[in-house]
């Protein structure tokens, strides 16, 4: 195994599936509601946030609908300590309101536990979302199997279970081939986990050709401004580091540093960890003091909050 300090590669998760009806919300919620997940949907998080937290003091805190869509912005900030709350109060209305199987239960339990994962909480994770699946199993099909599925592969890729992590991604695959997916950016988020795996057993052409497809379906369906493009070419780009293709990944790692300024701002957790690769991509240039900028950026960044937006990195060795 190759020796370096930080061995990064990117995770994408299909986090975020879809928001809640408005037909639950009241008129007045209704407008900030759908300025706020319209500006969300563009990658304008903090813009949003004003909207969504409108809406959220017009419809109170016993709507799981505007509690929710706060929370899953607060989940694509990184700011997990909020997201947490809020997305525990929205499933503990949810199943009082609607029952423990309904399918907002399923939305809610999946990015609970994405959430988790995001803070290291693998168990607690690995728990909400095997839930999910049980859900899923009682009333199949349901368009949320392949984020589900997906979730939880790279929650077991996260603790060193690839076998298992393989075969949750196949069948999230087959899920899709299915019809059984939220938006067709969902094959992006299984090309991605398929890369992953590859990365993980470093066999890095594999690797590659799928990292390559995931960033085509998801600047295809998403557009090439959104976070999740980000993480998809830093995906690419950890790729061409590992396999000293500095050159390469270099214009590679700056794309997906600038999207991600602009789309989730420059203190997201997640960013850090893209620094820290385009960091050792600088410094094997033979630009050492700019990398030891970008090293220290990278480093102030990660103390405040702990955990990424399930977007979350490989352990570093």
């Amino acid at each position: 195994m190759k020796s370096k300090k930080f061995a990064l590669r990117v995770a994408i998760g299909c986090y975020l599936a879809l928001t809640f009806s408005d037909g639950l919300l009241s008129q007045d919620a209704v407008k900030p509601t759908r300025l706020g997940l319209d500006l969300m949907d563009q990658g304008r998080c903090q813009e949003a946030e004003a909207f969504l937290r409108q809406a959220l003091e017009i419809a109170g805190l016993a709507n799981a609908t505007a509690v929710y869509n706060l929370a899953s912005l607060y989940h694509r900030q990184g700011r997990l300590p909020e997201a947490e709350r809020l997305q525990r109060l929205a499933l503990e209305q949810i199943e009082r309101t609607r029952g423990p199987f309904a399918p907002e239960m399923v939305q809610s339990l999946s990015d609970l536990g994405a959430l988790y994962r995001s803070l290291g909480r693998y168990t607690r994770a690995i728990d909400v979302l095997e839930r999910a699946v049980q859900i899923l199993d009682r009333n199949p099909p349901q368009k949320f199997t392949a984020t589900v599925l997906l979730h939880l592969a790279n929650t077991y890729y996260d603790l060193g279970e690839y076998a298992e992590a393989d075969s949750l991604v196949r069948r999230a695959l087959a899920a899709f081939e299915a019809g059984n997916y939220e938006d067709p950016s969902d094959l992006g988020y299984i090309l991605s986990g398929l890369g992953r795996g590859y990365a993980l057993r470093e066999q890095y052409v594999d690797a590659e050709a799928a990292y390559h497809q995931a960033v085509s379906v998801i600047g295809d369906t998403l557009g090439p401004r959104r976070s999740e493009y980000a993480l998809a070419l830093a995906n690419l780009a950890f790729v061409y580091e590992r396999t000293g293709r500095f050159r390469d990944a270099l214009p590679v790692f700056e794309s997906a540093i600038d999207i991600l300024e602009q789309s989730v701002g420059d203190e997201a957790p997640f960013l850090a960890e893209v620094l820290y690769g385009y960091s050792n991509v600088i410094k094997a240039l033979g630009r050492k003091s700019e990398a030891r900028q970008i090293a220290r950026r990278a480093k102030s960044m990660e103390a405040p909050r702990p955990g990424t937006v399930d977007i979350r990195a490989l352990s570093r060795r």
